[in-house]
């Protein structure tokens, strides 16, 4: 066979093969695939129902507080007030002069002797009396009477006058204190300031220490010391 007859074969196979259909390719839209992304969607539609449910399970119910009930105003809750509380009434500086009378004659004067003391003057609040109306909306504090609660004399600032000077004896810094006592409690009964003056000292502690407490449980009421 010649090269021209060679080269005229070759040409013929290769037209041939040329001339052949291309194998087909799957192009993956056939009945199979559309099974598995079915499948596939079926699996994560339930796997987000049991995470859902999961997640719920394990979810804490919300706790409901009860609603604080509204606080009342209270006898018991002011008179506990009262009695745990130091209230200041009033306290006076008292600087006098008392005779001291002979001891076998009252009638003469032995000696005179000047004094410094102080005179406490209250009430005992423990007999406070504390009425509440609810329907007025109305507290009502009564003070008990007002009465001289102490009385101290200092030793130190006596002074003396003697009249008789027989009466300077070794027990005369005893009786001349018993007499500046009795006197300071003479005076100070004739005295209606100090009385007065504790009175609305006292009556000033309790509004102050009762009335934050009845506008924090309810400001329509209304406080009355008296």
């Amino acid at each position: 066979m010649t090269d021209e007859n060679i080269f005229e074969v070759t040409e013929k196979k290769k037209r041939h093969k040329n001339s052949l259909p291309d194998p087909e390719i799957p192009s993956g839209r056939g009945p199979g695939a559309r099974l598995a992304v079915k499948l596939f969607i079926t699996l994560c539609a339930v796997f987000l129902v049991v995470f859902a449910a999961w997640k719920l399970s394990n979810l804490k119910p919300r706790e409901i507080k009860p609603e604080p009930e509204p606080e009342i105003v209270t006898v018991a809750t002011l008179k506990k007030l009262i009695n745990v509380s130091e209230l200041a009434t009033f306290k006076a500086v008292y600087n006098g002069v008392a005779k001291v009378y002979s001891k076998t004659d009252p009638s003469e004067i032995d000696y005179y002797v000047s004094y410094e003391a102080t005179v406490d003057a209250g009430m005992d609040f423990e007999d406070v009396s504390v009425r509440v109306d609810n329907e007025a909306k109305e507290v009502l504090v009564i003070m008990p009477e007002v009465h001289i609660s102490d009385i101290n004399v200092d030793i130190a600032s006596l002074d003396y006058i003697f009249v008789n000077d027989k009466a300077n004896t070794p027990s005369v810094s005893s009786d001349a204190f018993k007499a500046c006592e009795q006197d300071v409690r003479d005076e100070s009964g004739v005295q209606p300031e100090i009385i007065d003056l504790a009175k609305q000292n006292a009556e000033n502690s309790l509004t102050a220490l009762i009335k934050p407490i009845i506008e924090q449980l309810d400001d329509e009421y209304t406080l009355v010391v008296k």
